[in-house]
């Protein structure tokens, strides 16, 4: 499917900035509080303002410590902007997480995996497969203990088969993720839910239905009590169950749950043409599939207004709300 693969948009908003390695990353009281007010700047919309405080920072305190500091803050901003559907954004500020931190760091030093996940996530968004997996090769050269370090990867490599057409590979990996993020013991977040809802996905691709009904139903689940769970989680979980019913030939469930897709986006602070014009595309499609034709040309005028300027602008592929294959009954 060809809408934002679920388990990419897993990025963990609100981590601290020594969670994520496999060992501790120490940061100075400044430092932590630069990463507060960077990010609360980004939860309400003001990018430029977080830039600038970041900027500040780093003339305030030109050394090694606080370049390094500037790569974890910036990582945490391009997490929060990839989450928003602001992929370019997001790629842009992952890139200079990396580059930052290799500066500080070894090429295989664990700190790095997060940066390397965001940067691979941003540019498979944007449809940049190659360069995605590049950024993957570099985190697989990483030596990483921990199960929730190698539940990222797993993620990241299923997504990327998904795309390449290599399904099998693909769910290997899902399930290979899911089993790490249990063995952290965190098989109730919404990271382990995005991964059950990638699953969810592959297996609509694959006509086993019924296995998809299962994971996104547990995914639903996880999604509504995780403490972690962001507003884009339910509306990649509801446009993923909308195409199942669809696929199920209950148009009306699946108009309902591209409804409230939209609505749950529209109250976002920001959405970014990129993520927005596809949902808008199939729930257009899916309304004259219900014979509401009105509704549906408005959508459509909306869908044509939006400029994303990227590989987003390519026609929509509505036929994956179609089967392709005979469900499979398993």
């Amino acid at each position: 499917m060809t809408w934002m693969t679920p388990i990419v948009a897993a990025l963990t908003v609100g981590q601290t900035l020594a969670q994520d390695a496999g060992k501790p990353v120490l940061v100075s009281t400044a430092c932590a509080e630069l990463n507060r007010t960077v990010m609360a700047h980004l939860a309400n919309g003001k990018l430029r303002e977080g830039e600038l405080a970041l900027a500040a920072f780093l003339v305030a305190d030109d050394d090694r410590a606080s370049e390094s500091c500037a790569g974890l803050v910036l990582n945490n901003m391009a997490a929060l902007l990839s989450i928003s559907g602001r992929v370019a954004d997001a790629e842009r500020l992952a890139e200079r997480s990396v580059l930052i931190l290799d500066k500080a760091y070894s090429p295989d030093d664990v700190v790095l995996l997060r940066p390397l996940q965001t940067l691979a996530a941003a540019r498979f968004e944007q449809g940049k497969t190659a360069r995605a997996r590049e950024a993957l090769k570099r985190m697989q050269s990483i030596q990483i203990q921990r199960p929730e370090d190698h539940a990222l990867v797993h993620g990241m490599a299923a997504a990327l088969f998904e795309r390449e057409g290599k399904r099998l590979e693909a769910e290997g990996e899902y399930l290979a993720a899911f089993r790490a993020w249990e063995e952290a013991g965190r098989g109730e977040t919404a990271e382990a839910a995005a991964t059950l809802n990638g699953l969810g996905s592959l297996y609509i691709e694959l006509g086993r239905l019924t296995e998809a009904q299962q994971a996104l139903d547990r995914s639903l689940a996880i999604f509504s009590s995780a403490k972690d769970t962001v507003p884009t989680d339910h509306i990649k979980l509801l446009q993923v169950r909308g195409v199942l019913h669809a696929w199920q030939g209950d148009w009306r469930k699946a108009e309902q749950d591209f409804h409230a897709a939209l609505s749950m986006s529209d109250l976002e602070p920001w959405v970014d043409p990129i993520a927005l014009r596809p949902l808008l595309i199939r729930y257009a499609y899916i309304l004259r599939k219900n014979h509401h034709g009105r509704e549906a040309r408005s959508i459509e005028v909306r869908a044509a207004a939006l400029q994303t300027g990227g590989p987003a602008t390519a026609i929509v592929d509505i036929t994956e709300l179609l089967p392709k294959t005979k469900p499979a009954k398993k």
